[in-house]
């Protein structure tokens, strides 16, 4: 838009900023060329106020003024009205463009985080009975699921039916950190499946087991979907290793 323009679009919006000349502008397009003394005699002001409003909209090109004679007809001019419509369009028009921009990246971001996926396996010397229960039983749990050297779990609680829920704190130091799930499917000794709900976990974040007999032991296949980043699940990663090293400890 040239600078030409970007003024008259000023000088409209300054003009149709005051009420009282928001209303003679409506009142000109509704009733058509009206005497100026007609348009004052509508407001509890002078007919020199008046005035003064209608010349702040004849500089803005809003209203026009014909003289017949003695006679004064102002009557409107709505064609500076659709630069500011065609200016309203153009913001619409940006603003709906970074709307889908943002869109775009939530999406994108989404997709990122429901494609990053880990697996990690391994083989147990126990029943595929025995591996499955250690994963329900509350006492098992606080034993072996410790991600890290130096950690612990405590407070574990678990009521392992489907749509039931589990709970328990890791520490590592100082620090203490909630984790807790619900169960989404319980296939007895060949399939567990959980959300994982923890500080660094994201919506959706779903862990999966399956028990595959495996050479007189159980292979124990660990896989864990959607993390907020790539850093996010190489460390879940390290964790879920460790903990699947720790059962094996426990059941041997």
């Amino acid at each position: 838009m040239v600078e030409q323009n970007k003024s008259a679009l000023s000088e409209t919006l300054k003009a149709v900023g005051d009420p009282t000349r928001r209303a003679i502008l409506t009142a000109l397009a509704q009733e058509g060329p009206t005497r100026v003394t007609e348009l004052a005699a509508r407001y509890e002001m002078s007919l020199n106020s008046v005035s003064k409003h209608i010349k702040i909209l004849e500089k803005a090109s809003l209203v026009t003024r014909k003289t017949i004679g003695r006679v004064h007809l102002i009557e409107a001019n709505l064609a500076p009205v659709d630069a500011v419509e065609d200016w309203f369009t153009q913001l619409r028009s940006i603003w709906d463009i970074r709307l889908n921009a943002l869109e775009n990246m939530f999406t994108e971001k989404e997709n990122t985080m429901t494609e990053l996926t880990l697996t990690t396996n391994r083989i147990i010397n126990a029943s595929p009975k025995a591996a499955f229960d250690a994963w329900l039983d509350p006492g098992m749990l606080a034993k072996f699921m410790v991600p890290g050297e130096g950690m612990s779990s405590s407070d574990v609680m678990a009521d392992p039916v489907v749509g039931g829920r589990f709970s328990l704190i890791m520490h590592a130091g100082d620090q203490h950190m909630p984790h807790s799930g619900e169960y989404t499917e319980i296939v007895p000794h060949s399939r567990l499946v959980f959300t994982w709900e923890s500080p660094f976990s994201v919506d959706g974040s779903t862990v999966t087991l399956t028990f595959v007999p495996k050479d007189g032991g159980t292979e124990v296949t660990l896989t864990h979907v959607k993390f907020a980043d790539e850093q996010s699940r190489d460390n879940h990663h390290g964790g879920w290793t460790a903990i699947l090293a720790t059962l094996e400890k426990m059941l041997q």
